[in-house]
């Protein structure tokens, strides 16, 4: 996108903000976009959640809480005539939308992304992900909004956050759930036709959004939690991440959850991990999400102790999923390669850019990135070099 459009953009979506704002619309159509959780009707919602049950009708909703980041999530409970509860239709939600300028400019094509996996491929892999009811979005005022169920309610679900403790049983199911995942889709059984965008495009996006001057600012901001070789050869991590991206150009792909941090697992009541927050899937090589994982939900002497042994758990995975042929040694050397894109999901969060929303708490952000500059310190990533598949005849995989 040309500097030029941006702005046409930006101003346009900002003028629609300014609108939605001011008037406060409340979505009554079934075609309407609502602006936001308090834009919604009881008719707007009988429209979204009761079209399969003739007779059906949302009789009343309560708006709960919730937390800002990219996007705006809150809490929904919903009441239904005696129709609708006989039909067992779904009362307790939660809600993903735009209704500020900043959530409008940040998520960019990831809400349709994720509508879209979890509508048409959601059902079809073996992983624990939340059920999407309902999405909808408007391209001109940039507004966007989702309907899910609330995982908290119908599964019991303990979202992960920097105390949880991922012991080696969670950690493989972490792996065995990217495994699934990627094998699912990999090479020759990518979603083509779906319009997923490539991690090398998402990232020149992010680049567009101003996210390396963020990274540089954060560097210096969080020296303290970064280990004395990395920070000082801070002035190298973009550089280096940009020439890792070559993995992504020269290997054969998968679908990519790409942002497989911390805080979007989850523990359902019964044990099992989950993923949720599917906004920034896109088409990359596999080495992205594991590494991005690793680095991020483990504690550093956990992941110290297990990353070899997960790996290969995930290799075995993968090669009786899929295709994947790839020496441990080769496998090993990609996972190294892609800890730099993972800590630049992160830098920018602690500084973030004037064209993103402040997404995540301070103290997160720290710990997440000193986990991961303390891995890109353990594995020698500035002297790894981008490692393609196995030519030599006779390799043993």
């Amino acid at each position: 996108m040309e500097p030029s459009h941006n702005l046409g953009v930006r101003a346009r979506i900002s003028a629609n903000v300014l609108r939605d704002y001011m008037i406060r619309p409340i979505a009554r159509e079934p075609a309407d976009v609502p602006w936001g959780p308090r834009g919604l009707s009881e008719e707007w919602l009988t429209a979204a959640l009761c079209d399969k049950v003739p007779g059906a009708r949302v009789e009343s909703l309560q708006v709960g809480g919730g937390h800002d980041g990219s996007n705006v999530r809150r809490a929904l409970r919903v009441a239904y005539n005696d129709i609708g509860e006989r039909a067992g239709l779904p009362t307790a939600l939660y809600t993903k939308s735009t209704p500020t300028l900043l959530t409008r400019l940040a998520s960019g094509v990831g809400a349709a992304s994720e509508a879209r996996f979890l509508t048409r491929f959601g059902s079809q892999v073996p992983i624990e992900l939340p059920i999407l009811y309902f999405s909808t979005s408007d391209r001109a005022s940039g507004r966007k909004f989702h309907i899910f169920e609330d995982l908290v309610a119908t599964k019991a679900a303990a979202f992960c956050g920097i105390s949880t403790n991922i012991s080696r049983d969670r950690a493989d199911q972490i792996v065995d759930t990217l495994a699934a995942l990627h094998g699912h889709f990999y090479g020759s059984a990518l979603p083509t036709d779906q319009r997923f965008v490539t991690y090398d495009a998402w990232f020149q996006g992010g680049a567009r959004l101003g996210i390396k001057e963020s990274h540089d600012r954060a560097m210096v901001e969080a020296e303290d939690v970064i280990p004395p070789d990395v920070f000082a050869r801070k002035d190298d991590i973009w550089p280096t991440a940009v020439r890792m991206l070559e993995l992504h150009h020269r290997e054969p792909l998968t679908l990519l959850h790409s942002d497989v941090h911390l805080g979007n697992w989850y523990v359902t009541g019964a044990g099992r991990m989950g993923l949720a927050d599917w906004g920034c899937v896109a088409l990359g090589h596999w080495a992205r999400d594991f590494a991005y994982a690793i680095s991020t939900t483990l504690q550093v002497e956990d992941r110290r102790l297990w990353e070899k042994d997960l790996l290969m758990r995930y290799l075995d995975a993968m090669r009786e999923s899929c295709d994947l042929k790839v020496s441990f040694e080769v496998a090993w050397n990609q996972y190294r390669s892609q800890l730099f894109a993972a800590l630049l999901m992160w830098t920018p969060t602690l500084c973030h850019p004037p064209t993103m929303p402040d997404m995540q708490p301070a103290y997160i952000s720290r710990e997440l990135i000193r986990r991961m500059a303390i891995a890109i310190s353990d594995l020698d990533t500035f002297n790894c070099e981008v490692c393609f598949h196995d030519q030599t005849p006779g390799v043993v995989h």
